[in-house]
């Protein structure tokens, strides 16, 4: 088998490697996002903090060049019968726009708009 005419096992594999950045990156952010967590025990930010950061980040890019590999193999089947309903329009953009954003390591900061729990009372 010759990896060179396989370009998805270079995507993927190009995939994989990025995640895990965004997913180091990701933590190193929550690190410097909760100077109080040096208070905590070393296991204690690993668990609450950095496994859930880096889990998210990774899922989230990972899914962003999944997203834009499903948009490319859904062009390519769509392209040869020549027609384009707004359906398939709307999913190729869908498609495009959560990839672009999770590739872009975005897509997390999509999810937790408005979700993610405060850290204060609001009392």
């Amino acid at each position: 088998m010759d990896l060179l005419n396989q370009p998805q096992y270079w995507y993927f594999a190009m995939g994989t490697v990025w995640s895990i950045f965004q997913g180091v990156r990701g933590v190193v952010e929550t690190r410097l996002d909760n100077p109080q967590a040096g208070a905590w025990k070393p296991w204690e930010r690993i668990v609450v903090l950095y496994i859930h950061d880096f889990a998210l980040r990774f899922i989230c890019t990972m899914a962003g060049f999944l997203s834009l590999y499903m948009a490319v193999i859904l062009f390519n089947e769509i392209i040869p019968d020549g027609g384009l309903s707004a359906g398939d329009s709307l999913l190729l953009l869908f498609l495009f726009l959560i990839g672009v954003t999770g590739v872009v390591g975005q897509l997390h900061s999509v999810v937790l708009i408005g979700k993610r729990p405060s850290t204060k009372s609001s009392r």
